[in-house]
């Protein structure tokens, strides 16, 4: 048996399989599954997770790293015999696949004992075979990467371009952008591939692209049940934050629905909120507070709290503003003051004075409103 020339990497992964008695795994330099042999799934837990989520989950990914695996495939062409038992998995042969020298991913073999010598110079004989043809589709990637960024960015932009893709593409109503933003927008870029690869298997007229704002998507209404599988699944989904536009009927309304995703996404990752999914309805108050973030910035002198900031800094210890935001997070006196740990009379002078000394009636209901806002961005 000789390996297959002819196929795309599955194919390659099955011919290789064959000739191992293995099971083969084919991943990029990310631990990225990029195709895998057919039977024998259920090797161990860890190949079962590793092709669920197509990729190497984060528990036993640290675990090999914890190895030096992981250090040793970026100097060494070598088979690498990997045996981690504490983790119930089966032993692993491992080699790195090259480009002019650059590694760009491996090939993994689950073999209980671990290699012969036979299989350990089978794998060494098939890594330049893996990295002709890991070229090959790269460059074929590229160009469908390039392809899906320019309909991407054409979709979220709406009109009628967006109108013409979606007839072309089969794409039916109701839609909804989605934007994901990562705590680095290198690990958003990550998800790209991964999150097509989903797409794919369960919405396979979506459409999802890396973009200068972070990772992209045009998915069906039923995206935030879609997006919360992908994120259990994916290694870095604790990492991400990701905000779901309006829906909208027509494509050409898509970009009503990405302002919104990108909204949405904006105030998860400024409060740290990673690992979520939002709709606008989940995050509205928060949404509201960054939209008016700028206004108030520009006209701070002009607001009320800027009245009782100044007043404190010319009076010191007057307390007014700790007495009115206290009040309005408890919403009556007793409870602010034990939020102060002072006599509610205290409080009640207090925003005595923020009425007659500052012009700040918290019996207005607007006035109210505006300190809330306020002080809201203020202790963001």
């Amino acid at each position: 048996m000789s390996l297959n020339l002819d196929g795309d990497l599955f194919d390659l992964a099955n011919s290789l399989a064959g000739l191992m008695g293995a099971p083969i795994t084919i991943e990029d330099r990310d631990t990225i599954v990029l195709a895998y042999s057919g039977g024998q799934q259920d090797v161990d837990e860890a190949r079962i997770g590793t092709i669920l989520g197509r990729q190497v989950p984060v528990h036993y990914r640290d675990a090999i790293a914890a190895t030096g695996v992981f250090e040793k495939l970026r100097t060494s062409d070598e088979v690498i015999v990997l045996d981690l038992p504490e983790e119930h998995m089966v032993a692993r042969a491992v080699i790195a696949v090259r480009n002019d020298d650059r590694l760009t991913g491996s090939i993994w073999a689950a073999i209980p004992g671990g290699p012969s010598p036979a299989q350990e110079e089978i794998l060494r004989a098939a890594a330049p075979v893996v990295a002709a043809r890991l070229g090959a589709e790269r460059d074929r990637a590229d160009r469908g990467r390039r392809e899906r960024i320019d309909l991407v960015s054409t979709l979220i932009s709406g009109g009628e371009a967006a109108g013409a893709i979606a007839v072309d593409r089969d794409m039916t109503g109701p839609f909804v952008v989605v934007t994901v933003r990562g705590s680095s927008e290198e690990l958003a870029h990550r998800a790209a591939g991964p999150l097509n690869l989903h797409l794919s298997a369960v919405a396979p007229t979506a459409l999802s692209a890396p973009l200068p704002r972070g990772l992209y998507g045009v998915l069906p209404a039923s995206a935030p049940r879609i997006l919360d599988d992908f994120l259990n699944r994916f290694g870095g989904g604790a990492e991400l934050a990701v905000g779901i536009g309006t829906p909208v009927v027509q494509a050409a309304d898509l970009a009503e629905s990405r302002q919104v995703a990108d909204h949405v996404a904006d105030a998860l990752h400024k409060r740290g909120r990673l690992g979520v999914i939002a709709t606008l309805e989940d995050v509205f108050a928060d949404v509201l507070v960054d939209r008016l973030e700028g206004f108030l910035h520009q006209h701070t002198d002009a607001s009320p709290l800027a009245r009782l900031v100044q007043h404190d800094r010319q009076h010191k210890d007057a307390g007014l503003v700790d007495a009115v935001r206290a009040f309005l997070d408890s919403g009556e006196i007793s409870a602010a003051a034990e939020l102060l740990l002072v006599h509610p009379n205290t409080v009640r002078n207090r925003l005595r004075r923020a009425r007659e000394q500052c012009g700040v009636d918290l019996s207005d209901p607007g006035t109210r409103l505006a300190l809330m806002i306020e002080l809201r961005v203020a202790r963001r």
